[in-house]
């Protein structure tokens, strides 16, 4: 059986712009907004079914998707009614980022990941809405030296598994080349060139390049797994941490960095969320 795994954000979605970018508020969070429900949601569902659609057209199996913008929010921002029925999604709390829990829930060795509706880095140019995870007060996320945002965590937790394509603002795809060189970067954006087309013109687009990054699988390659995960978490103006005196997870920190290593990618993640405690804004 061939599973694809799935990892969707929603600033790198078609027909989201700095125009209407009040259609990424989730609803339960802006209730004042109703762009998210009225457009935004049907801009990232467009992008994941063309994905999908491909995906299942190409003889993939089973689709498991992790639908991660807003996390923590319990609906959906995918219209998952409207996907094939070979498409599940990872069982976490209120889609809380539980980076262990998605991993456990797949098979061990996947078909691939695609990554999808993905924005820039904090600090990219020319990029639609970039941050990395939350910024601020995060300014960048590093693991063994890559600035690792929402893509880079994602593709991370399935390292050793093939990174097939990313879909997203032209901006995003340079932090998906770091992880993989030969991922297919299907844009559907580019505020550089002024190029916004609506969902609808983008879909054949998505189709067609997940069509063509699968029919060119062979050359595609995964994030190494290794045996040893050095991470750096570093804080914007304006936050620094609190530094504890004693930290059971082996962490040290400086006034706006801190400093951890595993043997694993997973508990490095979890870690990232220990040294999210401590961050304090300046008074």
């Amino acid at each position: 059986m061939k599973q694809l795994i799935i990892y969707a954000d929603m600033e790198g979605a078609s027909g989201i712009f700095d125009s209407n970018r009040k259609a990424l508020a989730h609803e339960e969070l802006y209730p004042q907004y109703s762009l998210w429900r009225e457009y935004g949601r049907d801009c990232i569902t467009s992008d994941v079914l063309a994905v999908c659609n491909a995906a299942i057209d190409s003889g993939i199996d089973e689709i498991l998707l992790y639908d991660g913008h807003f996390a923590g929010c319990r609906e959906h921002n995918v219209k998952l009614e409207k996907l094939p029925e070979q498409v599940r999604v990872f069982d976490v709390p209120n889609r809380e980022c539980h980076w262990d829990m998605i991993r456990a829930q797949a098979d061990m060795t996947p078909y691939g990941i695609i990554t999808v509706g993905q924005h820039a880095r904090n600090g990219a140019k020319d990029a639609y809405f970039p941050h990395t995870i939350h910024t601020p007060p995060i300014e960048a996320f590093y693991i063994n030296g890559i600035h690792v945002a929402e893509i880079g965590q994602a593709v991370m937790t399935f390292s050793g598994v093939p990174y097939i394509a990313n879909i997203g603002c032209e901006a995003s795809h340079e932090e998906a080349q770091e992880l993989s060189t030969n991922v297919s970067c299907i844009s559907v954006k580019d505020r550089k060139s002024k190029w916004e087309p609506s969902s609808e013109e983008t879909y054949p687009i998505i189709y067609n390049g997940i069509i063509g990054a699968i029919q060119d699988y062979s050359n595609k390659t995964a994030f190494p797994l290794t045996d040893e995960y050095e991470c750096e978490l570093v804080l914007t103006d304006g936050f620094h941490y609190e530094i504890p005196e004693k930290c059971e997870w082996g962490g040290s920190f400086e006034k706006r960095s801190a400093h951890w290593k595993s043997k694993d990618i997973l508990t490095a993640l979890d870690c990232f969320w220990e040294a999210h405690n401590y961050i304090q804004k300046e008074c």
